[in-house]
Order: C-alpha cells, then sequence, then structure tokens
C-alpha cells in the first residue's frame, strides 16, 4: 500500500515547491480508488498441504477438505452446507452421574427453541438385544469378558448408526448420544464416524460428591431399567461393582484438541465448569444453559406451580389483551390459592420446608391474584400475556368481523402468526427464553401467576412438548398446574382444579377448600408404603457403600413433602414465615409489597385431584372445547 502511494505522489529532496506535509494533506483530501490496487494470493493446494497440516485442518473445522469435496462431486457442497448445520453431542462420565438427566433437560430446551433434537441411549439398545432373561449384571460390563464387550460394541454401533441416520434426515438437526464412552478408544471411534459429516461437541459429567452419588444410585435402582423387580440388596451391590468395572477403564478427557464441556461437581454448587473449543451459536446456548441447569441441582425436592390469574373483568366480556382488575370471582379465586399452595409445600432433605417465590407480570389481574400469597414475589415484563397489537380489547367475533383476513391466517398457524403490531408465540418463546434460564437455575419452589398464552408456552417447555402443539395447550381458569422433577430430568404433572364456581352462586370459603383438599388428597403425597420401605433400605446400604457420614446422609435423604393445611400452619407458626408473609430465620427474601421487583430483562400421567367438583370438572371440558380458538 505504501509503496503504491509512494509511485503515485513523490516528494524529491530539496524540492521547494511544496512541502511533503501539504503534499499529504493535498492527498488525504482526494478520493483514492482500490480498483486500481490488485493484491495477487499464491494459494497453495491440497496436494501441497503434509499430511498433518490437513488433518489438522479437518479436525478445526469438522468439515470435509476441499479436495475431498472436489473427489465427491461439486454437486455435493449444498449438502455438506448443510449438514454443517447439524450438532452430535456425545455424553461422556462414569454411571450414576447424571447423563441421562442432562440429556431430558438439553432436549426439552433445544427442541423448545426449534431445535429437532432426539436423544440416543445405548443402555436401551442393550438392553433391546440381550439374550435371555438374564440381567445384564456387572460381570457383563467387565472390560476382560469377550461376550459382554462384543454385546456392548454392538449396542453401541446401533445407537450410532441409529443418530447418523437422524442427522441425515432433514428433520433432525440434533442429536445426543448417551452413553458412558469411558475410554478415549470409544471417543476417538465416535470422532471417526462424525468427523467430516456434522459438527460434534463432548459432554463430561465428573461428580465426587459422596451425598449426590448416593442419591443419584438411590435414583438409579428405584428407576432403571436394569434393577426392575431385583432384591433390594442385590442391586446394591451388583451395581457398586459395575460402577468398580467403569472405573477401572475410566479415562476421563484430557485431549485438548477435542472439543468439549466438563462438568466437575456442578450439582454441589461448589464445582466448576471447563470449556474448550467451543464455539458457535448452538454450543454457545448449550455452555449457558448447562450452568444454569446445574446450579439448581438435580435432587431438590422443589414444586413449580402455573396458575392462571383469576378471572378478569375482561374474560367475562371474552375480550382478549388489555390490563383489567379481576371480577368478583377472580377475587375469590386469589382469596383460595394460598390455602392450595401452603397445602403442598415440600420439605427439603433436613425437613424444613423449601423457599418459595411467586412470579407474576406486570399486570394488575396477575399481581391482585398473587397478592394473598406469604411469599416473596418478582413481577416480570417478559411474563406480561402475548401483545395482540391492534386485535387488543376485541372479541375473536369482531376480529372475525373486521379482520377476517387476520383471523383466518390465525386460525392456519397460531405459532407462527403475529398479530398486526403485536407478537407470535414464537415471538413468546424468545421474549420468555429468560425466564426459563431463572427457573432452571433456582433452587426453591416457585408459583408463577401468568396468562393463558405464557403458561402454554412455559408449560410447553417444562413438559417437552413440541413446538407446534404449544398454542393448543388447554391452560384451564382457577386450576393449579403442579409440576414436579424428577430425577431424570423430566417432570410430573398433576392439575388441582380449584372450586370457585364461575358464575352468580356461592363460592367455596378458603377453610372449606382446606378441608376438602386434606380428605381428597390423603395419601396423594406419600410414596406407596413398598417403595417408601425400598428406598429407607436403599438409602442405608448406600451410605456404607459409599462411604457417608451420618451428616451427609441425612443431607442426601428424599424429602417428604408437607402434609396438608395443618402440617403448613405449623411451619408458619414456627418461625419460617410470619403471618404478614415475612421470611424470618434465613433472611433470604421477604414477601411485602414494598419488596416487589420488577425485571424486564432478560406420554405423561396426569392425575386429577378428586378434590374437583363435578361442575368444576364440566367447567374444564367446556374450557377445553374452545381451547383452539383461544
Amino acid at each position: 500500500m505504501w509503496d503504491f502511494l509512494k509511485q503515485t505522489h513523490s516528494w524529491p529532496h530539496g524540492s521547494s515547491s511544496k512541502s511533503p506535509s501539504e503534499e499529504l494533506k493535498k492527498l488525504l483530501k482526494k478520493v483514492v480508488s482500490f480498483r486500481d490496487l490488485h493484491i495477487h494470493v499464491n494459494v497453495a493446494s491440497d496436494a501441497s498441504l503434509t499430511s498433518l497440516e490437513a488433518k489438522a485442518q479437518q479436525e478445526e473445522a469438522h468439515i470435509p477438505s476441499s479436495s475431498s469435496l472436489y473427489a465427491a462431486g461439486q454437486n455435493n457442497t449444498h449438502r455438506v452446507v448443510l449438514e454443517q448445520k447439524k450438532l452430535a453431542i456425545i455424553l461422556v462420565g462414569l454411571p450414576g452421574r447424571g447423563k441421562t438427566f442432562l440429556c431430558n433437560k438439553l432436549k426439552c430446551y433445544l427442541n423448545w427453541l426449534g431445535h429437532p433434537t432426539a436423544h440416543f441411549n445405548v443402555g436401551q439398545y442393550r438392553r433391546k438385544i440381550k439374550e435371555g432373561a438374564d440381567m445384564q449384571d456387572a460381570e457383563f460390563f467387565d472390560h476382560n469378558n469377550p461376550a459382554g464387550r462384543a454385546a456392548r460394541e454392538r449396542a453401541f454401533h446401533l445407537a450410532l448408526q441409529d443418530m447418523m441416520g437422524y442427522l441425515h434426515t432433514e428433520a433432525g438437526q440434533v442429536a445426543i448420544l448417551d452413553a458412558t464412552n469411558s475410554t478415549q478408544e470409544r471417543r476417538n471411534k465416535v470422532c471417526e464416524a462424525l468427523r467430516g459429516r456434522v459438527r460434534y461437541i463432548f459432554i463430561e459429567n465428573i461428580c465426587a460428591d459422596p451425598a449426590v452419588l448416593q442419591q443419584n444410585y438411590l435414583n438409579k435402582m428405584l428407576y432403571s431399567p436394569d434393577y426392575q423387580g431385583v432384591d433390594t440388596e442385590q442391586a446394591v451391590s451388583d451395581f457398586m461393582l459395575r460402577i468398580r468395572k467403569y472405573e477401572d477403564i475410566y479415562e476421563p478427557i484430557e485431549d485438548r484438541n477435542m472439543h468439549y464441556i466438563k462438568l466437575t461437581d456442578m450439582v454441589t454448587g461448589r464445582g466448576h465448569i471447563d470449556i474448550n473449543r467451543i464455539s458457535g451459536y448452538l454450543p454457545g446456548k448449550i455452555v449457558f444453559f448447562l450452568m444454569q441447569v446445574c446450579k439448581s441441582g438435580m435432587t431438590n425436592a422443589r414444586r413449580i406451580w402455573l396458575t392462571r390469574h383469576g378471572e378478569s373483568i375482561y374474560n367475562q366480556k371474552a375480550l382478549i389483551g388489555g390490563d383489567s382488575s379481576l371480577s368478583p370471582n377472580g377475587a375469590a379465586y386469589a382469596e383460595v390459592l394460598p390455602e392450595v399452595i401452603l397445602s403442598r409445600l415440600p420439605k427439603s432433605a433436613d425437613g424444613t420446608p423449601v423457599p418459595v417465590s411467586v412470579w407474576t407480570s406486570t399486570l394488575q389481574r396477575t399481581i391482585q391474584t398473587a397478592a394473598a400469597l406469604p411469599f416473596a414475589k418478582l413481577r416480570w415484563k417478559a411474563l406480561d400475556e402475548i401483545d395482540a397489537g391492534i386485535c387488543d380489547g376485541m372479541t375473536y367475533a369482531q376480529i372475525a368481523e373486521k379482520h377476517p383476513a387476520e383471523y383466518e391466517a390465525r386460525k392456519k398457524d397460531k405459532l407462527r402468526y403475529r398479530y398486526p403490531r403485536g407478537e407470535s408465540y414464537l415471538d413468546m418463546i424468545a421474549r420468555l427464553e429468560p425466564v426459563i434460564s431463572e427457573m432452571e437455575r433456582e433452587g426453591e419452589s416457585i408459583v408463577i401467576v401468568g396468562h393463558q398464552a405464557v403458561l402454554r408456552v412455559i408449560f410447553g417447555y417444562l413438559m417437552a412438548q413440541p413446538q407446534a402443539a404449544i398454542p393448543s395447550i388447554h391452560i384451564p381458569l382457577h386450576t393449579v398446574i403442579e409440576l414436579t422433577p424428577r430425577p431424570d430430568g423430566t417432570m410430573g404433572v398433576e392439575y388441582i382444579p380449584v372450586p370457585i364456581q364461575l358464575g352468580d352462586g356461592p363460592h367455596a370459603h378458603p377453610s372449606d377448600l382446606a378441608a376438602s383438599m386434606e380428605a381428597s388428597m390423603g395419601e396423594q403425597q406419600q410414596l406407596p408404603p413398598a417403595l417408601l420401605q425400598q428406598q429407607c433400605q436403599l438409602q442405608a446400604q448406600l451410605a456404607a457403600a459409599v462411604g457417608c457420614g451420618a451428616a451427609a446422609a441425612a443431607a442426601a435423604a428424599v424429602g417428604a413433602p408437607a402434609g396438608p393445611a395443618e402440617d403448613a400452619a405449623v411451619v408458619i407458626g414456627g418461625g419460617v414465615f410470619s403471618k404478614a408473609g415475612e421470611q424470618q430465620q434465613d433472611g433470604s427474601r421477604a414477601s411485602s409489597e414494598s419488596t416487589d421487583s420488577f425485571v424486564s430483562a432478560p406420554a405423561e400421567m396426569q392425575r386429577m385431584s378428586s378434590c374437583s367438583s363435578s361442575s368444576t370438572i364440566a367447567q374444564m371440558a367446556a374450557a377445553a372445547a374452545v381451547a383452539q380458538m383461544h
């Protein structure tokens, strides 16, 4: 560049016409055309590269070299570019470290965002191909057992083959390979199968905390198909021996040339995350999401309650949007709601109630509904109802009359339809992502008092519903939806209709509701006696097996939820929460209106609680019939 400038303007020494500074000022005022500047670059061909350099380039980009593309035919370029958008996630870790938990969480999150994701569990393939009815005991997993090793290799290759088949379809974008992948040899085989076809990252989960391991082992033996119908003592002994077989050959990821995320004791809150050669949109979102999920842990005894606001004035008039206040029926629901939540508070491992926070939108109907709840409250702008744009304050009949084209467009595709000057459901998914992240990060129970469309999006995430189904999810009025996190990362769900009569008739009094719920729920919150006894036996044996002390064993115990109204009232009267809703012991939260914060940041068994009256069920059925319209 400097040579070019010197050729166009030179300053001969001793020239008295103009000084170099004057010539430079004159030059800067001119427009320099770079069309006359020709830059020649000699690009080395692939043949001129050493084999080591070529391999390094391919490993870095995870795509075929230019020579291999050419050899495969230039028409394949589009196909390779398309597959470069595909991502394979390979799990690494010893048994009982929470790999399946992470798989289910990631699958739920990525599908919710619109990235089709499938989970391929090698253990399921192993169980399908096993010969005979004998249990695949610890000896089956011995590295020196040729028959067991061959069967496990076969299961691995079947899962890998199906995963690659899924990624090569138009629909599949992300695939998760769930296995121990405990040796570098096995991981190299995965790399060889994926390199040059799809991008891939490894996620290694390491845990050494005895209390966490005890709880994970307990969950494994209670719910794993490998130990169904197996004697408790035999299951404990076999599983511990299986882990030792894997520990004998386990090799943690140490190769810095690999793309990996390593989670070390993250669920304890004292661990760390190691990120190596991770870049790109999806891998970056995965890193951030894992940091939130691991913060809350896998074994916390918490609940998530979703409820729409009580009936509003706009609800009575069938109007959408707006910021109307509650109707008398809605006010009655707000009066009863605290009794419902207090009757179902879970307890932590040490017997204390799990802290609860209440999240509402900034609209008055949710704030009024949550006003009597004796917990800390947080207002999110992101939880406001879907913006109906020019249709705000109208009925659907009025929309059909005044904007027939908009009405028909919405009927055809509720997921992508955007109200003029308003929002679509896809817009709401993007808007609610910070809420989901914070919800996953929290270790406490959460009550979300929201709006129909908002709760559809949140419920769709929690229950791993496909995006297309979200706009049609039924969120009934005056109903509490209780979600219970499971050890495998999925959610248990229960609908609790609250008997508030919609109309001019009498409303249920809170004391009547509490008595009704106590009588009707009874054992619903407790495990079956046989399973509860099995848990006690497992915990005692596991505590000895993993070397837990008394304190660690107590901390790892499964907390039974609180009983109905009386137990909850004793907890409140005992000083954890005052009647005004202020927390007294740990001082971490307060729950008065003055402490409300405004935040604008960023096939399941479903049981119906027997406290629902026949009129309430009839009302819910009628509401479900028009869910598609709304």
